[in-house]
């Protein structure tokens, strides 16, 4: 039997073997980790006191500005908050006018129109608008070319009938002298603007003052009627502008006037009846409209 012989190598070390080289790492980490642990130990044992805050800095530039986010949404909103205490009461405001104001003086600016031909008898009431010119209506005056006026209940002047529009129902009778006395205004337009505010001259239920003579009562003092107006509307054939009032006309008061709570003149009297509710007014717009007409002579 032969004999067995147990080699034994011992390990060799070497740069050029894969053992030699990881134990040489191994050694190099450790040495490195133990160099920085005592540079550590070393460098806070040597670290001085914390020194003293050092001054601001200078601010820097401001930045551009960003873009606006977008806008929320509304919240809930919110519960109303309580009535406040009750202010002090105004000054009273000046009492709103009436007729009663003015209508004793008005009712010297309405003419009683007396007309005493051979052919033609007539007498009615008519309305100063000037010293010299009164307004009436065309059917008192038709087929005379010059009348009789008492002014302000005075005697008689003579007085010559200068226009005539029978579409409208209107007259312009002219003195023959220019005569003192109260006279009216024609209104501007419709609507009046005063005191801030703005108003009709006339509408639908104003309440209105008719004044004319009636012959059988007394040709010196106009009577007085109330009623309001019902109706405004435009008549055919030329769609003349009218009103209807539901006051009480007789006989010897057309011609004569139609007035509101201010003492504005609305219009010419134009019909009369023996019942309430058919009484109608030419407005002064018409009157207005034809005018010059009438004061150059016109005949139609």
């Amino acid at each position: 039997m032969p004999a067995v012989v147990n080699i034994h190598r011992e390990p060799v070390y070497s740069l050029k073997t894969s053992h030699g080289n990881h134990t040489i790492i191994t050694l190099n980490t450790r040495v490195l980790a133990l160099f920085t642990v005592l540079s550590m130990v070393i460098l806070l044992a040597c670290q001085g006191p914390v020194g003293e805050t050092g001054p601001a800095g200078e601010q820097g530039p401001q930045g551009p500005q960003g873009e606006q986010g977008r806008t929320g949404k509304d919240g809930a909103r919110g519960f109303p908050g309580h009535v406040g205490p009750r202010g002090p009461a105004g000054l009273p405001g000046e009492p709103l006018p009436d007729f009663s104001d003015f209508i004793g003086d008005m009712r010297n600016a309405i003419t009683f129109i007396n007309i005493n031909m051979p052919f033609t008898q007539s007498q009615g009431s008519g309305v100063r608008i000037s010293p010299t010119e009164i307004i009436t209506a065309a059917h008192v005056v038709i087929g005379a070319s010059r009348v009789d006026v008492s002014v302000e209940g005075a005697s008689y002047q003579g007085a010559a009938v200068t226009g005539l529009d029978f579409g409208r129902d209107l007259a312009l009778i002219t003195l023959d002298e220019p005569t003192p006395g109260l006279t009216v205004n024609l209104p501007v337009s419709d609507q009046v603007f005063e005191n801030l505010s703005q108003r009709a001259v006339a509408d639908i239920g104003f309440e209105v003052a008719l004044i004319g003579f009636v012959p059988e009562i007394s040709n010196i003092t106009p009577v007085v009627t109330f009623g309001r107006i019902g109706a405004m509307w435009g008549t055919l054939p030329g769609d003349y502008a009218v009103g209807q009032v539901d006051a009480a006309v007789t006989h010897g008061m057309s011609g004569g006037g139609v007035f509101n709570k201010f003492g504005e003149y609305l219009g010419v009297v134009i019909t009369t009846s023996n019942f309430d509710g058919n009484i109608r007014y030419v407005r002064f717009e018409e009157v207005k409209k034809i005018l010059e007409d009438l004061r150059a002579g016109v005949r139609r």
